[in-house]
């Protein structure tokens, strides 16, 4: 019972831990908005988030914890930071303020580092002690009712040796990862007491986990809005600028001009019709239906949506293994397919040969998954116990340089300026990760790129 005490305590910290954890996204995200607008509302917001994490540190106890010395470290770092702010706000029409920039990112890379640290220890040490708890509930149960069964005979044995069996097999499952409460009929008190003292742990423990993924998502939401903010001011500011020429050339007779000015804005104004209109779908989309599909007649359907968009000396093959089945959201799976095959046409110029293959589960192919895995090449995470189905996008293009390729997955990444949103692969890679499969790229200079998806057959 202490353990399970020592873990209610750890809860509770926890959530103070996340606190600070949300802290510094929130000083990383305002620091981010400072530097782009210069609005003075997120220089103040950064020293008030500042402020929080200072007076949060020194009013909770961690002396004597494991984290002890990281959260003072967090503390100097921060009041480095802070002075470093302080300092750019006074030179911030000086020749020194790109240098403070700089040194400002710096420091705020490393409190991220810092706190996720913090964060990290201290779900390792709740892990371990949940693992004690498992050990003496074993214990625990062989002292209270392994005894009493042997001496109290068959009769009594027949009552506790079934909740025992289904508490075993429970406590197995949530060993290997599968976090559902414990669910046992019993008339007996004292597994009523553990069942519920482990149900109570368990559904705190989903609480903040749930916390960690909302400030997480808050963090991305960060990101993405800086990114459609930046993509938008580039044609609004093209659009802008032709109509400034315009109005001041208006009586001139140069018509040739006037159209070119004029259809360079019907360009970009589509352009950012295009960035909306992908966001919106994205953002529009609804709960999967999924269905069992014919892999083969799935590839076939997708090649028809843009044959018109194939030029005539790409050579187009197709081999899929027989009878292959999957169960999925047709629709979406279809929406990432298109994005692979669209790329892998564009990538390979007007002569070249885009592959397309489909096979079942291989160990070959979880190998090279684990390879590519290694050095961050996939996005998503495949279940040892399930079965996959892989499909391959191959072109024979120029394939992608190296420093770029840990970047292709992240939204408004796009090495085709003034063309791509940059949103492709993005999408792409969410829509396979709502399918719980994973997308892996392997690409090398002048021989072309590779789209690995694996998806669970059920």
């Amino acid at each position: 019972m202490s353990e399970i005490r020592l873990i209610a305590q750890k809860i509770e910290l926890q959530e103070s831990i996340s606190n600070l954890y949300e802290a510094v996204l929130e000083i990383r995200r305002t620091e981010k908005n400072f530097f782009l607008y210069r609005n003075e509302k997120d220089y103040k917001e950064n020293l008030t988030y500042i402020k929080f994490i200072k007076e949060s540190i020194t009013k909770e106890k961690f002396e004597g914890l494991k984290i002890h010395r990281e959260v003072e470290n967090l503390y100097n770092t921060l009041q480095e930071y802070e002075n470093m702010m302080l300092k750019l706000k006074e030179k911030i029409h000086s020749s020194q303020a790109i240098t403070l920039e700089q040194g400002i990112r710096e420091k705020g890379k490393l409190l991220i580092n810092i706190a996720e640290n913090i964060k990290n220890t201290e779900q390792k040490i709740i892990k371990k002690n949940l693992d004690n708890i498992i050990k003496y509930s074993f214990l625990l149960i062989y002292i209270f009712f392994v005894i009493p069964f042997i001496s109290f005979g068959l009769t009594l044995t027949r009552i506790i040796i079934k909740p025992l069996k289904e508490l075993e097999s429970q406590i197995k499952e949530i060993a290997e990862g599968k976090m559902n409460p414990i669910q046992i009929k019993s008339s007996d008190k004292e597994i009523k007491s553990l069942v519920e003292t482990f149900n109570k742990m368990f559904h705190e423990l989903q609480i903040k986990q749930k916390q960690l993924i909302q400030a997480e998502k808050l963090s991305s939401l960060g990101t993405l809005l800086s990114g459609i903010a930046h993509e938008l001011n580039n044609p609004l500011s093209n659009i802008s600028t032709s109509c400034q020429i315009l109005i001041e050339e208006i009586e001139e007779a140069d018509t040739k001009y006037k159209k070119e000015l004029l259809q360079a804005i019907e360009s970009q104004t589509e352009r950012a019709k295009n960035i909306i209109r992908t966001i919106l779908d994205f953002s529009r989309r609804k709960e999967l239906k999924k269905e069992t599909i014919s892999v083969r007649n799935l590839i076939d359907e997708t090649i028809i949506l843009i044959k018109g968009e194939i030029p005539t000396k790409i050579n187009l093959s197709i081999e899929v293994e027989n009878n292959l089945l999957i169960y999925a959201d047709k629709q979406r799976i279809q929406q990432a397919l298109l994005n692979l095959i669209k790329n892998a046409i564009q990538a390979s110029g007007s002569e070249a040969e885009v592959k397309i293959k489909a096979y079942s589960y291989r160990d070959e192919i979880f190998d090279r998954y684990l390879s590519l895995k290694n050095e961050g090449k996939c996005v998503g995470g495949l279940t040892c116990n399930k079965e996959f189905i892989s499909i391959e996008v191959k072109d024979t293009g120029q394939g992608i340089p190296p420093e770029i390729l840990p970047k292709i997955f992240e939204p408004f990444f796009t090495t085709k300026e003034g063309k791509g949103s940059g949103l492709g692969l993005f999408i792409t890679q969410e829509l396979i990760k709502e399918h719980d499969g994973c997308i892996c790229v392997d690409s090398e200079i002048g021989k072309g790129t590779t789209f690995i998806v694996m998806l669970p057959k059920e």
